[in-house]
């Protein structure tokens, strides 16, 4: 059996070009781990900021990156119980307080070795790219609606940076909720995606400037959940888009932490500012129920295979990905 593999390995930060493919030694399981063959990993926006590098956040080189894997299980190390080789697995990617492929050697590889108490069994082994696309996007939505949030069934839901991965899952998870649902997008190719999807109107504001329009759809109301993770550039819009009494909901900042805030919105509408942290265990199990049930499929950008990561980053980072864009190793992709 080879004890080597492939991974896209990062030795500084850079752009895509800073990940190469390369032959590295296969990690071996210690105790409490298991090996887990990678069938698919999911690309998210923290895979770009760890490649370039966040501030306040060392990564000791070489580091190979990707947090969103599903595979099966290929050995069991020391001190673990109660799993079977060759079982199918999400991995749940956040445990001990830290984060695979950022704290640790991620699912840009053939194998990675992972703790056993972060496994999800899988029941369909062959949706490897579907479920793959769980935990940082769809985790991230179905927590922000529902955990936090508590979306509810005739209310209106604004979505705001809609054609990406959370955006993307927030439009499908609020539509299965039966919210009024309104996404905001940079174009009408886009808008007109999302409408397949659940979208029951679309705000095109390419500068940003989404919350005239969507006033004027909500009769002058304003909406009674706003999901909000571009941040700073999109802040005092979502601001003016929450009705008397509604949750302003985020999970994240893209575009900046800094954001400027009206402080008479907060009073004058008596509105709630929620947070949401990612997604907790619980999270991804509720998810992995409606999928098996075949409540909603996660909308797939593009699929690439390893030797393409590259190209896969720059996709990622390009004004028309809409969706989730996977990484699948050469020898699954030739399978």
């Amino acid at each position: 059996m080879a004890r080597n593999m492939k991974a896209a390995v990062m030795r500084q930060h850079g752009g895509p070009e800073a990940l190469t493919v390369e032959e590295v030694a296969r990690p071996v399981p210690g105790a409490g781990e298991v090996l887990v063959k990678v069938a698919a990993c999911s690309l998210s926006r923290l895979d770009i900021f760890i490649r370039d590098g966040m501030p306040g956040r060392v990564i000791p080189m070489p580091h190979v990156g990707g947090c969103d894997v599903a595979g099966w299980i290929e050995e069991i190390g020391p001190e673990v119980s109660g799993v079977e080789i060759g079982a199918p697995v999400l991995i749940d990617p956040f445990w001990n307080g830290e984060m695979l492929g950022e704290a640790y050697w991620g699912g840009f590889s053939e194998y990675v070795a992972v703790s056993a108490q972060g496994l999800l069994p899988l029941p369909q082994a062959a949706r490897f790219v579907e479920y793959s696309c769980l935990p940082t996007a769809y985790g991230t939505a179905y927590r922000m609606l529902h955990t936090r949030g508590r979306l509810r069934a005739g209310e209106s839901l604004v979505v705001v940076g809609a054609s990406g991965g959370v955006g993307v899952a927030c439009v499908q998870l609020g539509a299965r909720a039966g919210a009024h649902v309104i996404a905001c997008t940079s174009s009408e190719d886009k808008a007109a995606r999302l409408r397949t999807i659940g979208a029951d109107e679309c705000v095109v504001a390419p500068d940003g400037q989404f919350g005239k329009q969507v006033w004027n759809l909500t009769g002058k109301q304003g909406a009674d959940v706003v999901v909000d993770f571009t941040g700073s550039a999109t802040w005092t819009q979502s601001l003016r888009s929450v009705k008397h009494g509604g949750r302003l909901l985020c999970c994240g900042a893209t575009t900046g932490f800094e954001a400027h805030t009206d402080l008479r919105y907060l009073w004058t509408r008596e509105m709630d500012i929620r947070g949401s942290d990612g997604w907790k265990t619980e999270d991804l199990r509720e998810l992995l129920g409606i999928m098996a049930g075949h409540e909603f499929d996660p909308v797939i950008h593009a699929v690439f295979p390893l030797s393409r990561i590259q190209d896969a980053m720059r996709e990622l980072e390009g004004r028309t990905c809409f969706g989730k864009i996977v990484v699948v190793p050469d020898d699954v992709q030739a399978a």
